[in-house]
């Protein structure tokens, strides 16, 4: 069965709201309304996991990029990750010397001054301003040892400072 949902036009123009029933569209606008329009919404794609356990490893951090990554729940690079291994849910390692920050990736976004302040930039690149920024949940920073048990590698990262590793 189909979901449908109403937008509406009004006398002075076009209302983004969106409603469950007319009736709902008509008790809000009132005399104001010109029609009720009638959509199906589109169906939001489900992220599947992948069959193979993968975390998201960023290297080449330093002790506190990992606080200030954990406080602002987002990490800025230069490089992309690959966008096809990349999921919801996907385990995130972002690794220093001594520590490693782990969560979950939320989403991933191109980086904007504006928005993503929290980040001094551009690190070692002065001539280059930050790509990418990953944003990660349900994190904690742990001991680099305890987490190389854990996921059973050494968590070396690789040139880019971006990897995939299985656990």
């Amino acid at each position: 069965m189909e979901l449908k949902k109403y937008k509406v036009v009004l006398k002075q123009g076009i209302c983004s709201d969106i409603f469950d029933t007319p009736i709902q569209a008509v008790k809000r606008f009132g005399s104001n309304l010109e029609k009720v329009v009638e959509f199906t919404p589109p169906k939001k794609k489900k992220i599947e996991t992948p069959p193979t356990q993968q975390a998201l490893l960023i290297s080449g951090r330093s002790d506190d990029d990992l606080k200030l990554s954990m406080d602002c729940g987002y990490a800025v690079m230069y490089n992309c990750p690959n966008k096809t291994k990349l999921y919801e849910g996907m385990p995130y390692l972002e690794v220093s010397e001594n520590s490693v920050l782990e969560g979950e990736v939320i989403r991933i976004e191109k980086y904007q001054k504006s928005i993503h302040h929290h980040w001094k930039g551009p690190g070692y690149r002065p001539e280059k301003e930050w790509a990418w920024a990953i944003f990660h949940r349900k994190s904690k920073i742990t001991e680099k040892q305890s987490a190389q048990r854990k996921y059973d590698n050494p968590l070396a990262g690789t040139q880019g400072g971006i990897s995939y590793i299985k656990f």
